[in-house]
């Protein structure tokens, strides 16, 4: 179990009570600057200078729109150290709204290349809720999504539907018809932000229902992120098919206790 972390800071009860009203929170200075730099050089050991070097199919998913590297903290001690920090974890349990311990799902680099490069992985995200991923687990949801070096608002930074948690899971909004017939709601529920424009260090953290997504990456220079999805540790598996959990002997309803997921956090007492 990691101690707390100096390098990660705690969120604090403005940005808590932010991220309940509005279903995100920008945190910035999550982590040190230096810490930042040094997980960028992790980065790149992976995807390369300019984030375009070829890697196993075994070992990243390249997404229309971005590349990722799943489970860099089982490789890079750096990254280890952020994805089990105590002190991530807590942040977690404030942002659950009660306390309990918490568990490690999934971890990732992404890098969303510039368009000049010509890459398809420069492409506009879609509007999306992450209910797709999350249908292994009976409970909420967080993604921590952590700029590892300056994402300008020109080089897909995150937008979000604020507000939009409240309206539940709404089906593949990347479906058009589907996103079709819920817009007219959204528009009039929730407030689209302007891309959220981070320095190094900085993060932002969402529930699962916050519908997001991202325009092109038009700026000049690879957009740098790690990224994190946390849960309650008592959160109980449905038996969903999952790209997360099948195979791994898991019984439904009972506990995602497994070495894959561990648990980074623990209450006092």
């Amino acid at each position: 179990m990691s101690t707390k972390n100096p390098l990660i800071r705690e969120v604090t009860d403005k940005e808590v009570d932010f991220f309940f009203e509005n279903g995100w929170v920008k945190l910035p200075g999550l982590i040190d600057a230096e810490f930042s730099a040094a997980l960028l050089d992790g980065a790149k050991r992976v995807f390369g200078e300019n984030g375009d070097k070829p890697l196993g199919k075994d070992a990243s998913l390249d997404l229309a729109w971005f590349r990722t590297y799943d489970e860099i903290a089982n490789e890079d001690e750096r990254f280890n150290e952020l994805a089990t920090s105590n002190t991530l974890g807590y942040n977690a349990s404030r942002l659950f709204g009660r306390v309990s311990p918490i568990r490690l799902m999934q971890n990732s680099l992404m890098v969303k290349l510039p368009t000049k490069g010509g890459s398809k992985q420069s492409a506009a995200t879609a509007w999306h809720q992450d209910t797709g991923a999350h249908l292994f687990s009976d409970a909420n949801s967080v993604n921590v999504w952590v700029a590892l070096d300056e994402v300008g608002a020109d080089m897909g930074a995150m937008q979000f539907y604020s507000g939009s948690h409240k309206l539940g899971n709404l089906g593949d909004l990347k479906d058009p018809e589907i996103w079709e017939g819920w817009q007219p709601r959204i528009e009039r529920s929730c407030s689209l932000t302007d891309p959220v424009a981070l320095q190094p260090g900085d993060a932002t953290i969402h529930t699962h229902f916050m519908i997001h997504g991202t325009k092109e990456n038009s700026g000049n220079s690879p957009r740098w992120a790690w990224g994190a999805m946390l849960l309650p540790a008592d959160a109980r598996y449905t038996g969903a098919q999952s790209y997360y959990t099948d195979g791994l002997g898991l019984e439904p309803f009972g506990s995602l206790e497994h070495p894959n997921f561990p648990v980074i956090y623990k209450p006092a007492g």
